[in-house]
């Protein structure tokens, strides 16, 4: 099986491709201001913003056999949000990224997510280095950076907004 056909299982959450068939109900998501605040368009997303994000990240897994997974909880089967690695920009760094309905907030769903998408770049993808990109005031994401074991190495002003970066390095 290709890397980029893998589902991930975790104690709690299948972690699957997102597909079109999925925006609907990632709309549900990504359109509340308290998730959009901490998104690089930094308020909820309309049904057009978020159409075009699923097809980013459909396009990513594509052109690079490995992506975000939609994260789907395995006792009620809705999606939770996503979680996953992505390249950032133009760059070869590859970052790891999450976003989780808040009814799923204080969880630990995006820590078990998380571990489990580092556990694949490590092991599967053959990378060395993970990138992750954090709001500076954005706390609650930070505690899950810190508890992935990221290191925090600085501050940096990105497309307008004012971003901490953090790296975790596979020894």
């Amino acid at each position: 099986m290709k890397s980029g056909q893998l589902n991930i299982n975790t104690k709690r959450i299948l972690m699957r491709k997102l597909s079109t068939e999925d925006i609907k109900e990632f709309y549900e998501i990504v359109k509340k201001n308290d998730v959009g605040n901490w998104l690089g368009i930094g308020n909820g997303m309309s049904f057009k913003e978020t159409e075009q994000y699923v097809n980013q990240i459909i396009k990513h897994w594509k052109q690079h056999n490995f992506g975000v997974w939609a994260l789907i909880n395995q006792s009620t089967d809705e999606i939770m949000g996503h979680c996953g690695l992505r390249y950032i920009d133009d760059t070869e760094d590859i970052e790891i990224i999450y976003l989780l309905d808040p009814k799923f907030w204080g969880k630990g769903y995006a820590t078990e997510a998380g571990n489990a998408a580092i556990q694949f770049a490590f092991n599967s993808l053959k990378i060395h280095k993970l990138i992750a990109r954090v709001r500076t005031n954005n706390s609650n994401s930070k505690k899950v950076i810190d508890k992935l074991g990221f290191k925090f190495i600085y501050d940096r002003d990105y497309n307008g907004r004012r971003l901490s970066y953090y790296e975790l390095s596979n020894h």
